[in-house]
């Protein structure tokens, strides 16, 4: 065998190869999506299953500050009927990325503005909720506060506890 039939040999081995190297250096498919943890969410709010909802959570707060969120907004909002993506924004950090997205929900009670936010860490692999907030739309406030014979009033909202 001569040297420019052992270098051919060799360069078709290696476009042969490449695109068997090039799958193996690639991330693997995650097993959750951000968009499908959203989703898992809010069909967990829906059922009022609100410690699974919060086991969703990373663990900067704990899983019970959050169902308590969850139930006191369920308390004043009343059931969750729909949710509904207005939009989302992804930021790529160092570590990872964070995706925030922002819904349009309706409750049996009103309507809200809410916002989810997901951190997709590589260090650890993990992809979990990391901030819920509940506005309740200025309409909403005023219907509830009417049925409760009082004034509108945004700090009658639940939030979650500082950390």
């Amino acid at each position: 065998m001569t040297i420019k039939a052992s270098k051919f040999s060799f360069l078709r081995a290696a476009v042969v190869l490449l695109p068997f190297v090039l799958t193996a250096c690639t991330d693997p498919p995650k097993t959750v999506q951000p968009g499908k943890l959203d989703q898992q969410f809010y069909e967990l709010v829906k059922a009022k299953d609100f410690d699974q909802a919060a086991m969703l959570f990373s663990d900067e707060k704990s899983p019970s500050e959050w169902a308590a969120y969850m139930k006191e907004n369920n308390a004043l909002l009343g059931d969750l009927r729909s949710y509904e993506v207005k939009d989302r924004v992804i930021n790529t950090i160092l570590t990872g990325q964070v995706y925030i997205t922002r819904y349009k929900t309706k409750y049996a009670n009103g309507e809200a503005n809410e916002v989810v936010t997901i951190k997709d860490e590589i260090n650890n692999g993990g992809i979990q909720i990391v901030m819920y907030k509940v506005t309740p739309t200025q309409k909403t406030l005023k219907d509830l506060s009417q049925r409760q014979g009082a004034t509108p009033n945004q700090e009658a909202v639940p939030t979650p506890a500082a950390q």
